[in-house]
């Protein structure tokens, strides 16, 4: 396989230049790791399992990102903007991670046998892998900031996801309100003089129907209602106004 198959001549500088960029952003990130371990270390517990959690779904997601490397039809069409990103997180976790350490092996091999680059000395200048290393840290920028405002987008959803759930309940529960007959209506009346058809006390029956018919109020509404405090009439006396003779009989 020649040098140049998978890259033009036209990158091929480019190239060189992102893989040493790669390698350098890849040693900061393996400084910041060790910076997570020292902090997990002298945090106290309860710190030290959360800051122990977010390591270990880093480095699970350091580990599905270099997974494809070992497959050769991952390098059969691999870009060298994805092998460059590759050779970043390999380097960044080969010091923490032996799965890491074998992917980071496979990527120099792999570049030093389809592209005769050594991924250790590619020979870019020091110019070019400035710029590349710069270019590299603005695209790391963008992708944190995309992620950030995708799970914005997704809080959101979560609260009118949950208003949308608050207004259906008070639309059930405006129609299951508005389905009950009015307490002061023939649909209740008639509801309930169909209940009572098998009521062995007609006698009682028909009372109880026509006491309904002159009540607008329901039972609940009585319960509820507060009585009111009122003033107390004052009562005549028998004798106030009038006199009483011998006999009980009134002048």
């Amino acid at each position: 396989m020649s040098e140049s198959d998978g890259i033009d001549d036209a990158v091929d500088g480019g190239f060189r230049a992102g893989l040493m960029a790669a390698a350098r952003i890849g040693e900061q990130l393996a400084r910041m790791r060790k910076e997570q371990q020292r902090s997990i270390q002298q945090a106290e517990e309860t710190r030290a399992r959360e800051l122990q959690d977010r390591f270990n779904a880093s480095q699970a997601a350091a580990r599905a990102q270099l997974d494809p490397v070992s497959r050769d039809d991952w390098w059969d069409k691999a870009t060298p903007d994805m092998i460059e990103r590759a050779h970043e997180t390999a380097e960044a976790w080969k010091g923490h991670d032996p799965v890491a350490a074998e992917h980071a092996d496979t990527i120099r091999d792999q570049v030093q046998q389809r592209y005769r680059i050594d991924v250790n000395d590619t020979g870019a200048t020091e110019q070019e892998i400035s710029a590349a290393v710069a270019q590299a840290q603005a695209a790391r920028r963008d992708a944190e900031n995309e992620r950030s405002n995708a799970a914005a987008e997704r809080g959101d959803e979560v609260i009118a996801g949950a208003a949308m759930a608050g207004a259906n309940r008070e639309d059930r529960a405006r129609a299951n309100d508005s389905a009950e007959p009015a307490y002061d209506s023939p649909e209740r009346r008639q509801q309930l003089a169909k209940s009572l058809e098998n009521h062995p006390d007609r006698e009682a029956v028909n009372a109880r129907l026509a006491a309904d018919r002159h009540q607008a109020t329901p039972p609940s509404a009585a319960v509820n209602s507060k009585p009111t405090v009122g003033k107390t009439s004052k009562m005549k006396s028998p004798s106030r106004g009038r006199t009483i003779e011998r006999g009980g009989l009134e002048r």
